[in-house]
């Protein structure tokens, strides 16, 4: 990660700390489960976590004070998901439209 731009330093733990906590949906994940999973310091999750926290992609259960990813996060796969299906859905129209007399 040395060659990488300041920018992308900065953003990363957040970025780690996100995709770590797709394993933990569930149970929810404590500092240390997120900073063992990223290999890293509890320092740099809180961090991490403040920062997806203010985005709206992790939440701090008040009880169990354990991150979960929101609803917010999960939905990116289900767009991603859909717009491979509109282009499927363009290219079969396409596809139809070439073939049919």
């Amino acid at each position: 990660m040395s060659s990488t731009p300041a920018i992308t330093k900065s953003v990363w733990p957040a970025l780690q700390v996100a995709e770590a906590l797709v394993d933990y949906a569930e149970q929810g994940a404590t500092n240390k489960d997120l900073a063992e999973a990223c290999k890293t310091t509890a320092v740099v999750i809180t961090r991490a976590t403040q920062t997806l926290i203010a985005f709206g992609w992790c939440r701090k259960s008040e009880e169990t004070e354990r991150f979960y990813p929101t609803a917010r996060f999960s939905r990116l796969s289900f767009k991603v998901s859909d717009s491979f299906d509109k282009a499927q859905r363009r290219m079969d129209d396409r596809r139809h439209s070439m073939t049919s007399y």
